[in-house]
């Protein structure tokens, strides 16, 4: 955090039992849960992450730097029409996360989606250029990253924006235990991402869990717990 010197954090949620908090609960120090309503989200996000030190101004984010994020923690996903998603060029402070089922990003930016997919977490890449990108396909990640529905997994992810449009996710084994290790060879790519400073978006990282229009398919839907993140800008 200190290379870039973020601006400020925010927190937004709506609908019943949803839950954005950045205070120590449980040993962790991000709580998330989209809640029980159908068009229910929750984030956490941050202000101009790659201002400080850098050659951007505040007020945008610049796609020319190489960006990486890196977070640690436990993952729950148990409704087919809930979503967690991590991204850069979110939808801020005064607006609600998207729901489940629509595009993850509407504007310029880059992230990545996790769903439950035949009963397992799966995840898939998402960009914005001048239009929203195709997404990768849900694909398992290591070891299926949870085995089941009602897993509750220690997981470990990097996204990264290269600033030559491609984005890549790296993952870890998830496991019932907190040592893990995060692989050197990316799991996904998705190509044609945003390269330069002309975003007119200055929110990322933005964590999101969300439900769909139609009530979650189970309850507790979609809740990420975060023990630390890391982010880094060259």
């Amino acid at each position: 955090m200190y290379r870039v010197g973020l601006a400020g954090s925010y927190t937004r949620v709506t609908g019943t039992g949803g839950v954005a908090s950045l205070a120590n609960t449980g040993g962790f120090h991000m709580n998330l849960n989209a809640g029980s309503a159908a068009n229910g989200t929750s984030k956490i996000g941050y202000f101009d992450p790659t201002a400080a030190l850098m050659t951007a101004s505040a007020g945008k984010i610049d796609y020319s730097k190489r960006i990486r994020f890196s977070m640690g923690g436990m993952m729950y996903l148990a409704s087919t029409n809930s979503v967690i998603r991590m991204v850069f060029g979110g939808t801020g402070n005064s607006t609600d996360a998207p729901l489940a089922g629509v595009n993850g990003l509407t504007i310029k930016g880059f992230g990545v989606e996790f769903a439950l997919q035949s009963s397992v977490i799966q995840a898939r890449l998402i960009g914005f250029n001048s239009a929203y990108l195709t997404p990768t396909s849900y694909t398992t990640l290591t070891n299926g990253f949870g085995l089941a529905a009602s897993d509750n997994r220690f997981f470990g992810v990097v996204i990264e924006s290269d600033g030559a449009g491609n984005i890549n996710l790296y993952g870890a084994d998830s496991s019932i235990n907190p040592n893990i290790n995060i692989g050197q060879v990316p799991l996904l790519t998705l190509t044609g991402g945003p390269t330069n400073d002309t975003s007119t978006n200055r929110f990322g990282p933005e964590i999101q869990c969300s439900n769909s229009s139609s009530s979650p398919s189970a309850t507790p839907s979609a809740i990420l717990q975060s023990t630390h993140w890391l982010l880094d800008v060259q």
